[in-house]
């Protein structure tokens, strides 16, 4: 039997419930579907209206997340009135909701409002700063609706996408028009693209940076790789002449570099020129040792990014966000992980004692050391030391104050320690000073 044979296949087709939403897959079973036809599909929160963006295709069943739910029917004249109906409840509960929050004094905004096909639950999109407590809302609005009610809070960017809007280049938002997920963008993408690093240029109507960074992200990296360095030495040829220059701008947008005559002088050369030779790149990356090394080390011609710049993965602390709203949203529980390294690191960076070597302590008993009283002693950091562990770190310049190669200090140095701890006292009236006896009183 052939391995083809051997892999199970199952048939699926995608829906799209929103405009520009996620695309989910299910089994037509035998209905013969077609781009652009309106179904009605079971979905975990009961009967949904969808389109189908995806024909049915056959793919290996270990593409597919399980269980697949079926494709129930076509949609019919009945069902579009119950839709523009559903719509219309909907618009009424969102106006409700709204009066209920003011009155509870929550401090949340309702997004938007929507009914399942067959009105079995009621969902409410809000976006919050912080978690809120929102049980007396549910009980409130499932009193009133008498369906089941869900309260689900998403990002900023989910609120781009379903409120919608223009963008400042007087297009629609492209979340909101045509995009089905979010991509990780990075202000990294900005710096690639030399691009002003203004807030109010790189962010969107979200807040976050633009989606649009990621667009043409891989086209500037593919031309920047092609293109020399600045200060890499390139020869072309110049009003009939063979000259050698420097690079002093690559121009990534003309997909070409600017060369440094001399003399206030400038020569641009195209990506094109070096491709076909009439433009050779003698230092850098792209010189022909160069080259030749890169092969070898790669074991292709070509020269590819790092790995992490294929991923978008965000270099700098204001880099955008790395994942999505609804996979790291700001309101999510507060989360610390404990640190051991951290209490050890803390003790580290206390003082080491200035006198004798490093003391240490004994191991305490199970239930710790008595002190006074019958009490038991316990270090602030939480866990004891460990028997023979220093309580903290030797000085690092031991051996320039005359340490012995065993690490003892010598005399020298003890000495010189004990004089820079022993305070100065100064003398009361009536006593011996440091020199010379007491001063007279005065009559």
């Amino acid at each position: 039997m052939s391995e083809s044979a051997a892999v199970a296949l199952v048939r699926i087709v995608g829906v799209r419930f929103k405009r520009a939403g996620k695309i989910y897959y299910f089994d037509p079973g035998v209905l013969d579907l077609v781009r652009g036809d309106r179904v009605l599909v079971e979905t975990a929160a009961g009967v949904e209206f969808g389109e189908v963006v995806v024909p049915p295709k056959m793919v290996p069943e270990s593409d597919v997340v399980p269980p697949i739910r079926p494709v129930l029917r076509r949609v019919e004249r009945e069902d579009y009135d119950r839709l523009l109906a559903n719509r219309h409840d909907a618009r009424l509960a969102h106006e409700a909701a709204l009066e209920r929050i003011a009155a509870r004094g929550l401090p949340m905004r309702l997004v938007s409002t929507e009914y399942t096909f067959d009105r079995n639950r009621l969902t409410f999109f809000f976006t919050a700063e912080s978690r809120v407590d929102f049980r007396q809302l549910v009980r409130d609005l499932a009193r009133q609706f008498g369906v089941r009610i869900e309260l689900r809070q998403i990002g900023v960017r989910d609120e781009a996408k379903e409120v919608g809007g223009i963008g400042l280049c007087g297009r629609e938002l492209c979340c909101s028009s045509w995009m089905g997920e979010f991509e990780p963008v990075s202000i990294r993408m900005a710096k690639e693209q030399k691009l002003s690093l203004n807030p109010s240029k790189l962010t969107g109507q979200c807040g976050r940076l633009k989606c649009c960074l990621k667009f043409e992200n891989d086209t500037y990296r593919r031309i920047r790789s092609e293109l020399p360095d600045v200060g890499d030495l390139v020869q072309t040829t110049v009003a009939g002449e063979k000259v050698t220059a420097p690079v002093a701008e690559v121009l990534v947008a003309r997909e070409s570099v600017e060369l440094d005559l001399g003399e206030g002088r400038k020569a641009l050369v195209s990506l094109g020129q070096i491709e076909s030779g009439e433009a050779k790149v003698l230092t850098g990356k792209l010189a022909d040792g160069a080259r030749e090394h890169a092969a070898a080390a790669d074991g292709e011609g070509d020269l590819r990014p790092d790995a992490d710049d294929v991923l978008g993965l965000p270099e700098d602390d204001e880099a955008g966000p790395a994942l999505r709203d609804d996979q790291a949203h700001p309101a999510a529980a507060p989360w610390a992980e404990d640190e051991p390294e951290a209490d050890s690191a803390r003790a580290d960076e206390g003082e080491a004692e200035p006198a004798g070597p490093a003391e240490t302590e004994p191991a305490p008993s199970e239930g710790g050391e008595e002190g006074p009283g019958g009490r038991s002693k316990r270090r602030r950091g939480g866990r004891p030391h460990a028997a023979g562990k220093p309580k903290g770190r030797a000085p690092r310049d031991r051996q320039a104050e005359g340490a012995d190669e065993a690490g003892e200090p010598g005399a020298e140095a003890q000495a010189k320690r004990r004089r820079k701890r022993r305070p100065k006292r100064r003398p009361r009236p009536g006593q011996s000073g440091p020199s010379g006896p007491p001063a007279p009183a005065a009559e």
